[in-house]
């Protein structure tokens, strides 16, 4: 063994120890613990790739500093077997870091090729970040479509052509009220915003809302499916109620600004 590469190797246990010990006092977590030293001897690794044939030594050299510094130093840290348990763990995990990444790679820093997945990932959750803290820290408006019964009539003669087979309940206040939630939910988010909104949100699994009329599902689903989805959930609510049945018992997953919008595009189409 090189004697010099031992005693380096030994140098570089002392500030490891220091930053279990302050992760000891202030985080008080023994996770942080167990993976901080293969964590530390990556990225010296990384930067000094000469030390790579014994750097599995330094959490070794860093279990009997821990011994020491518990049995005659220690004042704060209370758990002492604890402290010790994860120091066995973060070697065990050390050497397996060591055999089977370390030693099986000439750099162990990643290519360019390698990391340009990650760097994009970033970029899209960067955007994706940006763009939802935009909604949460304003005021979140509906486009009014109050004073646009022309675009209404239009919206609504295309969507029947479209959907006319699917959309056949017997309850007929249920399909003027899903046609009035195709029209409004295109109007407020059209398919290309929808689409690449759920590419980003599945990307960073986030939970995905499909079809046009943004029916949370575990897989992807049409805007046929969609509309069947709700048309059911519409019609159990009628089924179930006792009593006529309100826009606001049907629309419970809108806001009253949205609710107004769809029931004024439904008295426009009721109005044919």
């Amino acid at each position: 063994m090189n004697i010099i590469l031992l005693i380096i190797d030994i140098l570089l246990t002392i500030p490891l120890s220091y930053i279990l010990i302050k992760i000891e006092k202030e985080k008080n977590n023994n996770i942080y613990s167990c993976i901080v030293p293969t964590i530390y001897i990556i990225i010296i690794s990384a930067l000094i790739p000469t030390l790579k044939k014994y750097i599995f030594l330094i959490p070794i050299f860093e279990l009997f500093i821990r011994n020491y510094y518990l049995a005659n130093v220690n004042e704060e840290i209370n758990n002492n077997k604890k402290a010790i348990l994860s120091s066995i763990i973060s070697i065990l995990l050390v050497i397996i870091s060591y055999n089977y990444f370390i030693t099986k790679v000439d750099n162990v820093l990643p290519t360019a090729e390698e990391i340009r997945p990650f760097i994009w990932i970033i970029i899209i959750y960067v955007i994706y970040t940006l763009v939802d803290q935009k909604q949460i820290t304003s005021i979140k408006k509906t486009k009014s479509l109050l004073n646009k019964k022309e675009y209404i009539s239009m919206q609504y003669a295309k969507n029947k052509i479209r959907y006319e087979k699917v959309i056949n309940s017997k309850n007929d206040m249920i399909n003027k009220l899903v046609y009035s939630l195709i029209i409004f939910n295109n109007y407020q988010q059209p398919a290309i915003y929808r689409n690449t909104n759920n590419y980003i949100r599945h990307l960073l699994n986030k939970e995905v809302k499909y079809g046009v009329m943004q029916v949370s599902s575990p897989t992807p689903i049409s805007d046929e499916e969609s509309i069947k989805i709700v048309i059911k959930e519409f019609e159990s609510i009628f089924r179930k109620s006792k009593k006529e049945v309100t826009f606001e018992q049907y629309l419970i997953k809108y806001n009253e600004e949205e609710i107004k919008e769809i029931v004024n595009i439904y008295e426009v189409i009721n109005s044919f």
